[in-house]
């Protein structure tokens, strides 16, 4: 009986630091990314600021001129503008770790390809869900109108999620660092441009409509348009965008490179 229990104890112990060194290499990677963003902090407000509001305003111009058009407007700008930021500075991340052999040094420490990847996970949820919160300041000084509602967090926190899974798949592909910052660069960018996020699917072309049954951001702008709006009917969007997130941080972690060949 007391060996048993000394056992039981030990498990215990044993599953403890297990868990407490998990979190602190989460926490080392994440600090990492931090100290290397707090070098040029002013260029992130820049990039958060100047492309999406000035794709609001774009948008904002060639829209009918009501609240809700408007709102519209300054929703694709939030979905577009953190989708940019996550797609971009993930996925550099990723690739300069990768061919710069910051890697290499992360797993001799050693960590483990989860810990490392939730560490720049969440980096990049902390800088996306900041440039949300720009983005909604911005917008209130514009003169945007807003009614919100709690739904906003959830959807913003699996809309990311859904990104970054795709990020850490496609840069998985990279030939070199180059090509890399390239994939991950477009990515964001095309996606939300070919998605309908400045407007609703009503108003879409044909090739854009079909596209955004399957687009993870249109679902992401509908909702964000309606939990913004006052309205709380956005389970739809947020079971959608749930499976979303599932599936892609799943095949994200699953292909994520964690040795060269």
């Amino acid at each position: 009986m007391a060996a048993r229990t000394r056992n039981s104890i030990d498990t215990r112990q044993s599953v403890l630091v297990g868990w407490r060194k998990f979190f602190r290499d989460v926490s080392s990677v994440f600090e990492i990314r931090f100290n290397i963003m707090m070098r040029g902090w002013h260029w992130y407000l820049m990039s958060t600021l100047v492309f999406p509001m000035g794709m609001f305003y774009f948008a904002s111009a060639l829209a009918p001129d009501s609240v809700e058009a408007t709102r519209r407007a300054m929703v694709g700008s939030m979905v577009f503008g953190p989708t940019m930021l996550t797609t971009a500075m993930l996925g550099q991340s990723v690739i300069f770790d990768r061919f710069q052999n910051r890697l290499k040094l992360i797993i001799t420490m050693p960590v483990s390809r989860v810990a490392y990847a939730f560490g720049i996970l969440s980096f990049g949820i902390m800088l996306s869900g900041s440039a949300v919160v720009i983005l909604i300041v911005a917008a209130l000084v514009a003169g945007v109108e807003f009614n919100f509602t709690l739904a906003v967090i959830p959807i913003v926190v699996m809309t990311l999620l859904t990104m970054s899974g795709i990020t850490l798949f496609v840069v998985s592909y990279a030939p070199s660092p180059e090509v890399g910052g390239i994939m991950s660069n477009l990515l964001g960018i095309l996606m939300a441009l070919i998605s309908p996020v400045y407007f609703p699917m009503e108003q879409a072309p044909a090739v854009m409509k079909a596209f955004g049954w399957v687009s993870p951001l249109r679902y992401a702008a509908d909702g964000l348009m309606k939990s913004l709006s006052g309205q709380t009917d956005v389970l739809l969007e947020i079971v959608v965008l749930g499976m979303f997130a599932s599936v892609c941080m799943g095949i994200g972690l699953w292909k994520l490179r964690w040795r060269e060949n």
